[in-house]
């Protein structure tokens, strides 16, 4: 398939799609015309790679997230490991960080209610 139908097929732009194969992240071959031309599986490929560089993983963990499919060696999975670890811990601190701010709007909203509430039956 083509880059346009791939990006039609996975929700990732073409410009997405170009980025990747840049960066050796996704592969398509070659036509004699010029034109890529990408397999079934470069769908959900695209779609997890997307995915992942929207919960902002840094270009080298998603490189490992890839390499750890199949029949990835097990130093591949050392590698990702490592390289997760500090993901794990920015993710503990943005939950944190969400959950403050929920509790927060949720505090304001409650409050709201009830004072929309008093003020409704006078």
């Amino acid at each position: 398939m083509r880059i346009g139908e791939l990006s039609r097929r996975s929700g990732v732009s073409a410009r997405s799609l170009r980025y990747y194969e840049q960066h050796g992240l996704i592969t398509a071959d070659r036509e004699s015309n010029g034109y890529r031309e990408y397999d079934d599986a470069a769908v959900e490929r695209a779609q997890t790679i997307s995915m992942l560089f929207g919960m902002d993983f840094p270009r080298e963990v998603v490189r490992s997230v890839l390499g750890c499919t199949g029949d990835a060696p097990g130093a591949a999975h050392d590698r990702l490991a490592e390289q997760l670890g500090p993901v794990r811990d920015r993710l503990a601190r943005q939950l944190e960080q969400l959950g403050a701010t929920h509790a927060r709007v949720s505090a304001f909203l409650d409050e709201r209610g009830q004072a929309a509430g008093a003020g409704a039956g006078d």
